[in-house]
């Protein structure tokens, strides 16, 4: 049924690509009965929820490389380096369960694109050196009791102070629809929704551009 399902939903990619798909969401199955390392277990929810939403985010990357803050289980980032083989995407969480599970990952998926930092980004001099960087529901303490807006500026400033970053992705919940007009411009963001297939609500990509944005 699992297999089926990932077919089904990805039908368009070639052979390898659903492999690699398939094996990676039994990997990260087996790991989130013993670690709980993803938000459900339902594997219906993480196919058409979690890799679907990561999977459409794809469409949406501009740049060669990038880093994904708080990765936790590899959502979206293992599934943007199956997607990208010959780009380079940098995986960071603070977390030594996931850090692990990402490590396993990338030797038995052979991701050789992949690599992976074990780092509180909160509480380090953070430094990224790609061109973009990626973020799904990123939080920790120090940000958690922050409204949405004030964790979005606090997280974008952040972002922002590494040159060579000329992008952010935020792949996230109607909360971003909510944005001041200041907070719009300021960042330049640009908002893109994820029309899902498969359920009522839909996830967003808030695409935030610095000022050495790249075109392609």
């Amino acid at each position: 049924m699992m297999e089926y399902t990932i077919k089904e939903v990805f039908k368009k990619e070639d052979t390898k690509t659903i492999n690699l798909l398939f094996k990676y969401l039994k990997l990260l199955l087996k790991w989130h009965d013993i670690r709980n390392i993803v938000s459900s277990s339902n594997e219906q929810y993480i196919i058409k929820r979690e890799i679907y939403d990561s999977y459409m985010l794809n469409n949406y990357l501009i740049g060669n490389s990038y880093t994904d803050i708080g990765s936790g289980g590899g959502l979206p980032g293992i599934i943007i380096a199956i997607l990208n083989p010959s780009k380079k995407v940098t995986l960071i969480d603070r977390k030594t369960t996931f850090v692990d599970f990402l490590t396993i990952a990338k030797s038995e998926l052979y991701l050789d694109n992949v690599d992976i930092i074990h780092r509180d980004v909160l509480k380090s001099q953070a430094h990224f050196v790609t061109d973009a960087v990626l973020l799904k529901n990123f939080s920790n303490k120090v940000i958690s009791k922050m409204d949405f807006e004030t964790k979005f500026t606090y997280l974008m400033k952040l972002i922002k102070k590494s040159k060579q970053v000329s992008k952010a992705y935020m792949l996230t919940g109607s909360p971003v629809l909510k944005l001041s007009e200041d907070c719009m411009n300021e960042f330049n963001v640009n908002i893109h929704e994820i029309f899902s297939p498969f359920f009522e609500s839909n996830r967003v990509v808030a695409e935030v551009k610095f000022e050495n944005t790249i075109d392609s």
